[in-house]
């Protein structure tokens, strides 16, 4: 009777090789039905850990974006008050509604075998996803004039824009530091 079996990790994947040789085809399934759970137990809580480690980078992200939008308005006590609650709320519903969009996307097959009518389909639901979100941008700008003087409405636009910038530059710097390694 011979069983071999490793499992080895390369680049934080999991490989499995398994030989089995003359085994008795009883102890062979029950060996292999072992394997197979010990492998999908393992990549469960790879899975698991990768989720949360991707809850972290969101949850660091959205700090590192209150507190630039902090430094960059220089909000009174009174004004950071009365503006987080609104902006924190209209950033959970551009959020939601963005993930909303994305499943919607996702549904559909590749482009290049989609119909014309599921392309139809497809670009009027984009046009449509595009003007959803532009209500939603003009419903809290217009709370946000009641909140915040103009400037710093304006300066909210531009702060915004600057951090997106900022995290697209750092995003494409790791990008090329992990392609050189």
């Amino acid at each position: 009777m011979v069983m071999v079996l490793m499992i080895f990790s390369i680049n934080g994947s999991i490989h499995l090789i398994c030989a089995t040789q003359k085994l008795n085809p009883m102890y062979r399934k029950n060996f292999l039905s072992a394997v197979f759970s010990l492998v999908l137990v393992t990549f469960s809580l790879v899975s698991a850990a990768q989720m949360g480690e991707r809850q972290e980078q969101h949850r660091q992200m959205e700090a590192r974006r209150i507190a630039f939008l902090t430094a960059e308005l220089e909000l009174s006590p009174a004004e950071a008050q009365v503006f987080w609650p609104v902006y924190n709320e209209f950033n959970r519903k551009r959020d939601e509604m963005m993930v909303r969009h994305r499943t919607a996307r996702l549904r559909l097959a590749e482009l290049d075998q989609l119909t014309d009518a599921q392309l139809l389909e497809l670009a009027d639901m984009e046009i449509a996803n595009m003007e959803e979100m532009t209500a939603l941008r003009r419903q809290y700008h217009e709370r946000f004039k009641e909140i915040l003087p103009l400037r710093k409405v304006v300066k909210l636009y531009e702060a915004e824009r600057n951090f997106n910038r900022n995290l697209l530059r750092e995003s494409r710097g790791a990008q090329r530091g992990r392609g050189r390694n």
